[in-house]
């Protein structure tokens, strides 16, 4: 049984549907149909074990990046603990030794709590306000800024405040503007449209030294150059452009986040300290 994710905010998972896992859930990227949504099983599993008269939940970090899991109550949403699991890690969230039957302990976790989860942790995110991106598309030619911070259209929350999108047609080539290491590539998807598919956009995210993680989204279907786990180089050509996903025409989205999908205000090379401007075009510095 499969729950749908909202990108990297916290998502909030019915314990009532995990209960009824008798296994870990395991999707292969190499298994995805066109179009099939991406699930929590993707990032992570959870098991039940039952060793004796002890009862135990397990969860298992499929990612490269950390994941922050918290207990929140069921009745007012207060949270109630937290878990990092750290990359390719497990770890339990419950153990549970005693005469009543697992059926009802399970029933009683059901009632009682939600599980969320993010990528990151603040412990482990540093982030580094002074670096200086490399804007994500070749040299040689000028990019027009369609939306920049606190654009009206959509970047206007949390998770996207600080994005910023570039006028890429599709098929042209989408460049690191920063080194890392690719933690997540999506691009199975096809199709464009309204908020219908906003969790429909094919993407890259790449995760820097100082814990934050980069995002390049609406890339072309098979839009991506490069595969998870792999190092990359600042100027690195990592995907291809596209129109997938909640769009109204081809463009570049691009942001970088730290722990539970905060937008960070980002600077570029060539443009220190300058908020990149509507409807300005831009240039690869050097």
């Amino acid at each position: 049984m499969f729950l749908n994710c909202k990108n990297r905010k916290l998502h909030v998972l019915n314990l009532l549907c995990l209960v009824f896992l008798s296994s870990s859930v395991s999707i292969s990227y190499a298994q995805k149909k066109k179009d099939e949504p991406k699930t929590y099983s993707d990032d992570f599993s959870f098991q039940w074990k039952s060793t004796n008269d002890t009862l135990t939940l397990i969860a298992k970090n499929k990612l490269l990046t950390p994941i922050t899991i918290t207990f929140q109550s069921r009745k007012d949403n207060t949270e109630l603990q937290s878990f990092v699991l750290y990359p390719k890690d497990s770890t339990t969230l419950l153990k549970y030794s005693g005469k009543t039957p697992d059926s009802i302990y399970k029933g009683r976790i059901k009632d009682s709590l939600k599980i969320g989860y993010y990528w990151g942790h603040k412990s482990l995110i540093k982030p580094n306000l002074h670096y200086l991106y490399r804007l994500p598309f070749k040299k040689g030619k000028a990019y027009e800024v369609t939306q920049s911070f606190n654009g009206k259209a959509s970047h206007n929350n949390i998770i996207s405040k600080y994005a910023i999108d570039f006028q890429l047609n599709v098929g042209e080539k989408v460049y690191a503007a920063r080194e890392g290491i690719v933690v997540k590539v999506i691009d199975w998807f096809t199709k464009q449209g309204g908020e219908e598919l906003k969790h429909a956009a094919n993407k890259i995210v790449i995760l820097h030294s100082d814990g934050t993680m980069a995002t390049y989204a609406h890339l072309d279907y098979k839009g991506s150059l490069v595969k998870e786990g792999q190092d990359i180089k600042r100027g690195q050509k990592i995907g291809i452009s596209g129109l997938t996903g909640d769009t109204s025409g081809p463009h570049l989205h691009f942001v970088v986040r730290k722990e539970n999908d905060i937008a960070i205000p980002i600077y570029f090379e060539g443009y220190k300290g300058k908020i990149l401007k509507r409807r300005k075009r831009y240039k690869v510095a050097n």
